[in-house]
């Protein structure tokens, strides 16, 4: 049985302090068709150095300056090559050595579009419980991962990539899109991935993004983007609290 060629994207902009952990995440895994493809926006700190240190494991890499994440993204999907295609930023790691392995065993049973699965959340230097992901029925993604989500390379060619209109939730587009469009999703049994939080230019952290579904779910015609209009008020409201409560 041929092994699927799993992609593995890591887009770098000055993360000197973080990045390493997540290349090491990625050359470490047990399974060992994978493409890796690094895409740096012209780093300015020490991120290019390391990265350099794993060149003999990197099968594409890039520094030059974009227009931010979702450019780069388009780009590491633009030239990669695998049958399935993973991110892993440079604030996240895959959870252990065997992700691709399994992902790879899924893939070659289900043949879905998305394969989509659990991850955790690093707070404060601490691990939180287990977060799963929830598929609503019908055109709604209710809690839903991108960086514990894989996508293959035929899904991308057709449907396209990231929809760079939007500067928040364009990850959120793009999988609403895969959906509407009939796309089979399949669900993974394990954690995927740790995300760090508190990362202060994290995109998916801000309000701004609830803006941007409202406008995802209007233009996919899912019926949802009125309750948008309500969690984007919630999201102001509550950075407002923690402003005054850290002020005193």
């Amino acid at each position: 049985m041929t092994e699927p060629l799993i992609s593995i994207i890591t887009i770098v902009f000055n993360r000197e302090r973080t990045i390493e952990k997540a290349l090491q995440s990625v050359v470490n895994q047990t399974y060992k068709n994978v493409e890796f493809i690094v895409i740096d926006g012209a780093s300015t700190d020490g991120s290019v150095d390391i990265i350099k240190k794993y060149s003999d494991q990197i099968d594409f890499f890039e520094s030059k300056k974009d227009n931010g994440m979702y450019y780069a993204l388009n780009r590491g999907v633009e030239v990669a090559t695998g049958d399935l295609i993973g991110i892993c930023h440079t604030d996240d790691w895959l959870y252990d050595n065997h992700v691709l392995e399994k992902v790879a065993q899924a893939y070659t049973e289900q043949k879905a579009d998305v394969y989509y699965g659990s991850m955790f959340k690093l707070v404060n230097d601490t691990l939180t419980s287990e977060l799963v992901p929830i598929m609503e029925l019908e055109d709604n993604l209710k809690q839903f991962f991108h960086p514990a989500t894989f996508i293959t390379k035929e899904a991308y060619n057709r449907l396209g990539g990231y929809d760079t209109q939007f500067r928040s939730a364009s990850d959120y587009e793009l999988l609403l899109r895969l959906k509407v469009n009939g796309c089979k999703f399949h669900q993974l049994q394990f954690p995927v991935c740790v995300m760090t939080v508190g990362t202060d230019d994290r995109v998916s952290h801000n309000c701004y993004s609830h803006k941007e579904a409202y406008n995802i779910h209007k233009i996919h015609k899912t019926g949802n983007h009125l309750k948008y209009v309500y969690s984007y008020y919630k999201c102001r409201l509550i950075k407002l609290a923690k402003k005054i409560l850290n002020h005193g």
